[in-house]
């Protein structure tokens, strides 16, 4: 890598030339989905047309027509066919022309009269139209005309200024207020604020610095950063888009048959699978033997077992390490409801080249800090204690980063990831080394909660954007206790995220994805013998889930004690329920069953929560 200096924009531009040979563009078909906005239609409110601004009848006489207009309608009579032709001829282009042919014709005409239909009716929902296609985001301003190089990236991030924690605080809270959607507290910052606060512009370009100096040593060491076609060489093409898990023995190795069951016997998926695990785990070679043979797998050893137990850091081990471009990563208690290999034809996918799903909590939340004081009195002093809140948006992270906190992201739910490493012209791979970095060094101990933040952190830092899934997840269980008893009140402990939207719906707004992925988060935390048939009986979730639907606001979720909870603020949002705050909003309780389809899916999954239980209640 080249050294690297501060630049001011425009100079970057004009040195643009000089580093496209190292990384030419990837030949992309960006897609968009630009809403249809309120100005673009007409609404059922606009007053009628006032007969005073028609022309009147007298102002109209045939007999004083122009010889001109006379004339046209004796010597044109073929204007009607004409017109008649051409209407012929754009309605062949939609069904020759396009690549879905008579479907996309007939999909794009009934669902834009839909659309519009449901927009002049007086639904709640209609008040409120929003893409169901979210764009990418979180990239530098295209106005700044930041070349896509891995030089002007990092140059631009070391000349952005450097704050004093004070200097920072009012634009991130503007941009991070406390009150967007409600959420559960960040436990992760709690305490943090001291820490954070002691981070000067000397420590912001010290970080900044770190950065490149990682990035350097990388390319040293031979490591490539940006992505280029010589990175295939050697590997078939079958094999260069694949699914990378990464898991350890005992429970872990159960619960990962559970999801290569699902997956391989169920779903009939054909991608190839990666297993990434410790060097000291799967030592046993007929048991390597078994699954591989089982299921089709290959076994990828790595070092780098951290000594308090986390292991979140094997996951960008493994992405840096497979030989695959393209890949879709599972936790080991992830289950995949549909085939994985969907994902990647999706728009969401092809619009950036990675896609997250969310997590709980978002940037903006206030955290409680206990604080003592003691008041003199005329018996001794009084130690009273009370509590102080303090925003996350303080978070020194984004002065490292040159930018204000900003609410257009959650954290990443990161138990399952679609990548790819071309991505933002190849780019996508530095982003991997930099989340790398951020993972292993202590530096970012108290900036980020491990691969949750580390990915997003690192787009941010390359001023590089990326996808998030259409929908937020929902709530899965069933009416059981955490102890197994039978309950009046529902109790979710695994997360369903949803799947992404393909080709064939780009212009229809109503489709929601089907379940793509069960992460069984807390469900494997169980011990109690519970029930296997309410286990995933039932599915939690908002009655508009999209993720940037501004009405998200008023589901509240939250952990309440070992189970998962989705909360509504306020009254039903419905047309007709009796209070209504008339903007659509509410929660949807439903049955799995039918949410899968009542087909094999489903029976399989009954089968599934029987083993789970069983493995739950093994030792170790």
């Amino acid at each position: 890598m080249s050294p690297v200096t501060p630049q001011h924009p425009q100079h970057q531009h004009q040195h643009q030339h000089q580093h496209q040979h190292h990384y030419l563009p990837l030949p992309t078909t960006p897609l968009h989905s630009p809403a249809l906005s309120a100005t673009d239609m007409p609404s059922p409110y606009s007053p009628a047309t006032s007969s005073s601004s028609l022309p009147s009848e007298r102002s109209v006489s045939p007999k004083r027509q122009p010889p001109s207009a006379r004339s046209c309608r004796l010597h044109r009579p073929l204007h009607p066919f004409q017109f008649l032709g051409l209407i012929i001829l754009i309605i062949l282009s939609f069904t020759f022309i396009h690549p879905h042919s008579r479907a996309f014709a007939t999909s794009y005409f009934s669902s834009t009269s839909n659309y519009l239909s449901d927009y002049l009716s007086d639904s709640p929902s209609s008040s409120h139209p929003v893409s169901h296609i979210p764009p990418p985001t979180g990239g530098v301003p295209s106005h700044l005309r930041i070349p896509l190089t891995l030089e002007a990236r990092l140059s631009y991030l070391l000349s952005r200024p450097a704050l004093w924690q004070y200097e920072a605080e009012l634009p991130s809270r503007h941009k991070c207020p406390f009150y967007t959607y409600n959420r559960n507290v960040y436990f992760f910052h709690e305490g943090k604020q001291e820490q954070w606060e002691r981070i000067t512009p000397s420590d912001i370009r010290r970080y900044r610095s770190k950065i490149v100096d990682y990035l350097r040593g990388v390319e040293r060491d031979g490591g490539k950063l940006v992505w280029d076609k010589s990175m295939e060489e050697g590997v078939p093409k079958e094999m260069r888009r694949g699914i990378i898990y990464a898991a350890g023995e005992g429970k872990d190795l159960e619960r990962l048959k559970l999801s290569l069951h699902m997956l391989r016997n169920v779903l009939h998926s054909t991608l190839p699978v990666e297993l990434y695990h410790f060097t000291e785990e799967f030592t046993d070679a007929s048991l390597r033997e078994e699954l591989s043979n089982e299921y089709g797998i290959t076994f990828r050893a790595v070092d780098g077992r951290r000594p308090n137990g986390k292991s979140w850091n094997i996951k960008n081990t493994a992405f840096l390490a497979s030989n695959f471009t393209e890949f879709v990563y599972m936790d080991s208690d992830n289950l995949p409801l549909s085939d994985p290999a969907l994902l990647f034809d999706s728009i969401e996918y092809q619009q950036s080249g990675s896609v997250f799903w969310p997590d709980l909590n978002k940037d903006h939340h206030f955290t409680s800090v206990k604080l003592e004081g003691a008041v003199p009195t005329v018996l001794g002093s009084l130690v009273l204690e009370y509590s102080h809140s303090l925003p996350a948006a303080d978070n020194a992270i984004f002065r490292i980063l040159g930018r204000d906190c900003s609410d257009e992201h959650w954290p990443a739910e990161a138990g399952q990831i679609v990548f790819d490493k071309r991505g933002n012209n190849g780019l996508n791979l530095a982003v991997l080394h930099l989340s790398n970095h951020m993972m292993a060094n202590e530096m970012y101990g108290f900036l980020s909660y491990g691969d949750k933040d580390t990915f997003r952190f690192s787009f941010y830092a390359l001023g590089l954007p990326y996808q998030q899934a259409p929908k937020m997840f929902a709530s899965a269980g069933g009416y059981q206790t955490e102890g197994g008893e039978s309950s009046l009140d529902f109790c979710g402990h695994s997360l369903v995220q949803w799947g992404l939207t393909p080709k064939s719906a780009l212009h229809d707004p109503t489709y929601h994805p089907p379940p793509a992925f069960l992460h069984m988060i807390l469900t494997k935390h169980r011990r109690a013998p519970l029930q296997p048939e309410k286990l995933f009986s039932h599915l939690l979730r908002p009655r508009l889930d999209g993720i940037n639907d501004d009405r998200l606001v008023r589901t509240y979720y939250e952990w309440t004690g070992a189970c998962f909870a989705i909360t509504l603020k306020g009254p039903d949002g419905a047309r007709g329920v009796d209070n209504s705050v008339g903007d659509g909003q509410g929660l949807v309780m439903q049955e799995m069953k039918d949410v899968l389809g009542g087909g094999k899916e489903w029976e399989e999954l009954m089968d599934v929560a029987r083993r789970f239980v069983r493995i739950n209640q093994m030792e170790g």
